[in-house]
Formats: structure tokens, sequence, C-alpha cells
């Protein structure tokens, strides 16, 4: 579709700088002429990055950047659990997939193991209030959990790897991006394909400097809000 297009041109602009925080975006009639697209097009475009907070529009301003894709180091790492416990939403977890595998080179450099070495690989969707609102693939060092209880995997996993098998887990480095959800993704929290998401890319590091995990979470933002704080 042609304002998916537009969107994620523009969100590329915002992640290289090139359209910095603070800065206005080009004026409806640039940005229709420049993608020879219509009105239309253009202002569906900007609304799905407002949906993504990257982008804040304001009647008779036009429209600027306000956020970007983020790649910090996290201070404070809250599970989702922990994130709704002051709420009244219930949340459950529900492994779809879970299995041995080689990881390909990619998720290995995560992991900082060899190609050669085995991981769990673990699909689990979160329901929020019977709403499945997140994609999570989680991809975890056999060698560091030589007999995962696959039962503990459907509550929250860092308590499972801090309670019940004594792991010291230091925080995690999250980049975040917006995604055009693939066919799993549309299935499994019922989104259409030009619906874009947010997804977090999250590599876990436990006190001893080991890496424990790397996550890719994919979220539904009209359905949760990922909250990220970080200390001054």
């Amino acid at each position: 579709m042609l304002y998916k297009k537009v969107m994620l041109d523009l969100k590329a602009r915002i992640d290289s700088d090139e359209l910095q925080i603070g800065d206005s975006l080009p004026t409806e009639k640039e940005l229709i002429e420049h993608y020879s697209v219509s009105r239309s097009t253009v202002r569906k475009a900007i609304d799905e990055l407002v949906k993504l907070g990257l982008v804040e529009t304001r009647q008779g301003s036009g429209s600027s950047v306000i956020s970007k894709a983020m790649a910090n180091s996290m201070s404070n790492l809250v599970t989702t659990k922990e994130m709704l416990a002051d709420s009244d939403k219930r949340l459950v977890y529900k492994v779809v997939e879970f299995q041995l595998m080689s990881p390909d080179e990619k998720i290995a450099n995560f992991l900082k193991i060899a190609p050669s070495d085995k991981v769990y690989f673990i699909r689990r969707i979160k329901l929020i209030d019977d709403i499945p609102s997140i994609y999570e693939d989680s991809y975890m060092p056999v060698a560091l959990f030589p007999q995962i209880n696959l039962l503990s995997l459907e509550g929250s996993k860092y308590k499972y790897l801090e309670q019940d098998l004594g792991f010291k887990i230091d925080g995690a480095i999250q980049d975040f991006e917006a995604i055009m959800p693939d066919e799993n993704i549309c299935a499994a929290l019922d989104v259409s394909p030009d619906r874009p998401l947010i997804r977090i890319h999250s590599v876990g590091k436990l006190k001893d400097g080991r890496i424990f995990e790397y996550t890719r979470t994919s979220l539904n933002p009209e359905k949760y809000t990922y909250q990220h704080y970080l200390k001054r």
C-alpha cells in the first residue's frame, strides 16, 4: 500500500537523523509532490508515525519529530508482569513453540556462542485480558540451561531464572524499531499486515557478563504500551 511505503521512508529518514528530533516534517504539499501520492495517503502515513510515537501533529503547525527508534542500555529492566502489577489487567503467557536448534550466525553473535552450539527456541504469546498483545521469540543457550522447565516459561521468565534457577540478571540492551508484521504475527495477534507494530530486540546479560538470551518481541501499540524508564 502506498501510505505504508511513505510511512516507512519517513521513518527511515528519522532513524538516519536526516530528520532529527524537533525537526518539522515536510509540508503535506511537499510530501504529495515528492511521493506522487494523494493527500489522504500522506495523512494516513503521518497518522501511523503518530501512533508509533515518532511524530506529533499540531493543528496549524504541521508535524514534527518527537522521538526515534532507540538503542539504549537499560538501567531499570522491568518485565511485562511487573509493568502490569499496579493495574487490574490479567496477563497470561502461552508457549506456542519450543524446540532445540542450531542458531544462525546472527543469533550466535548476539549470544556470543559458536554456530555449532545449541539453543532453545521459545515462541510465546502474551495475552492481556485475554487479548493477544505481545509476540515473543527467544533464543537461550542450552549450555546455560541444560534442563530448562517448559512449564515455568508459562509465567515470568525472569522470575523463573532468578528465583528458581538462582541466576543474577544484570540487565539488557534493547533496540526499538517499527515493523510491518509477517503472516505468523498477523495470525497470532489478529492484526492487519498493513498495520505497523513496535519491535524490540533485547540481549540479556547476567551479572557475571554472560549473555543468557536474545529476544525479539513484537507489540501491538493499540493493545499495549511499552514503558522505557531511564535514570538520569
